[in-house]
C-alpha cells in the first residue's frame, strides 16, 4: 500500500526547486529576490546572491532533480544582468559538482562529484560530467554546485549566479498536436505517424501550434524537413511560463531540434502543454511549411 501511495504521489514529491546555504537579503526588493530559485527562474537579469559578509568559498545552491540519468551542468556565472553587474560581483571561478540520488526513506547517497574550472565570462558555460544514474529511489536527486574559488568583483564582495541548468540525458518520446493554427489539427496526423514521405503542410511563413507531453518531461522538438516545401528557421518554444527562441541550422535533410524550456533547474522539465510557433522559415520551391515528422525527446517520465 506505501508504494502506491508514493506512486501516486510521486510528481510532486521530487523536483521542488532550488535553495542556497545563504541568502543576501532583499531589503524593498523583497526577501526572495536573492534566493536560490532566482538561478532556476530562466532570466539571466536576476540572481542567486549570497551575503555580503560570506567568504563566498565554501557557499553552494543545490537543484532537485527527477529519476534519470546527469549528463552535464550548466551555469551562467556573476550577476549577469549587465557587464557592469558581471564585474561588480564575484563569480564563480571553481566549483564541485556533487550529485545524490535519494532513496525511499529520502536518504541521500552521493553518485557522482567532479570539480570544475569556471573561465571569467559572462555567458552560458556548459560543462561534461560523468554520467550519473538517478533511480534507486521513487524521490530523485538533488546537484549540489559548491563554490571553491572565485574571481573577485570590482565594486561589492558577495558572489552572484544568474542560472544554473542540470542538463538530464535524452530519450525518444511522444507528444500529441492538440492544436495547430487557430484549431485544426487536421494535418498533425502527417507529422506523428513516422512516416517521412508524408508531412503536415502548413500554409504561410508562419505557424503556431499546441502540444501535450503524455507524461514525459519534454526536453526538446525536433522538425524533419519535407523536400522541397519550406523549413522552419526560427521556432519560439514556451512551457512553464517561460519562453526559448532557437534558430535551427539551414539543412534541408536532417531534423532539426530546439530547446524547451527547463524551468525547474533541469532540462526536461515540460509536463503538459507545450507552445511551439514557427516564427519564420527557409523558403522551399513550394510556399508551404512541410513537416514530415515532428519529433521529441525527454530525460524523464513522471509515473515512473
Amino acid at each position: 500500500m506505501r508504494k502506491l501511495l508514493l506512486l501516486a504521489l510521486l510528481p510532486t514529491l521530487a523536483w521542488a526547486g532550488a535553495k542556497g546555504s545563504s541568502t543576501e537579503k532583499g531589503g524593498k526588493l523583497g526577501a526572495n529576490y536573492w534566493s536560490a530559485a532566482s538561478a532556476i527562474d530562466g532570466k539571466i537579469e536576476t540572481a542567486w546572491m549570497v551575503p555580503g559578509e560570506s567568504p563566498n568559498r565554501g557557499e553552494w545552491i543545490e537543484i532537485d532533480i527527477p529519476r534519470g540519468e546527469v549528463d552535464k551542468i550548466a551555469i551562467y556565472p556573476g550577476f549577469g544582468k549587465s557587464d557592469e553587474t558581471y564585474a561588480d560581483y564575484p563569480r564563480v571561478k571553481q566549483m564541485r559538482v556533487d550529485i545524490f540520488a535519494l532513496d525511499d526513506d529520502q536518504v541521500a547517497k552521493q553518485v557522482g562529484s567532479t570539480t570544475i574550472e569556471v573561465p571569467d565570462k559572462r555567458e552560458w558555460q556548459t560543462f561534461d560530467l560523468t554520467d550519473a544514474k538517478i533511480d534507486a529511489g521513487l524521490f530523485g536527486g538533488r546537484v549540489r554546485i559548491s563554490v571553491m574559488d572565485i574571481h573577485e568583483g570590482q565594486d561589492y564582495p558577495n558572489l552572484g549566479v544568474s542560472e544554473v541548468l542540470v542538463h538530464m540525458k535524452e530519450f525518444d518520446a511522444k507528444v500529441k498536436v492538440t492544436a495547430l493554427n487557430d484549431g485544426d489539427a487536421a494535418p498533425a496526423a502527417d507529422m506523428l505517424d513516422e512516416n517521412p514521405k508524408t508531412a503536415a503542410k502548413l500554409a504561410g511563413t508562419a505557424a503556431t501550434m499546441t502540444l501535450e507531453s503524455s507524461g514525459f518531461g519534454i526536453s526538446s522538438i525536433g522538425f524533419a524537413p519535407m523536400k522541397d516545401y519550406a523549413r522552419p528557421k526560427t521556432v519560439e518554444i514556451t512551457a512553464g511560463n517561460q519562453t526559448v527562441t532557437t534558430v535551427l541550422p539551414d539543412k534541408a535533410t536532417d531534423v532539426q531540434w530546439a530547446t524547451v524550456p527547463g524551468f525547474n533547474g533541469y532540462t526536461g522539465g515540460a509536463f503538459g502543454a507545450i507552445e511551439v510557433k514557427i516564427l519564420d522559415v527557409y523558403p522551399g520551391k513550394l510556399p508551404e511549411i512541410g513537416v514530415a515528422e515532428l519529433k521529441a525527446r525527454a530525460t524523464n517520465f513522471e509515473a515512473i
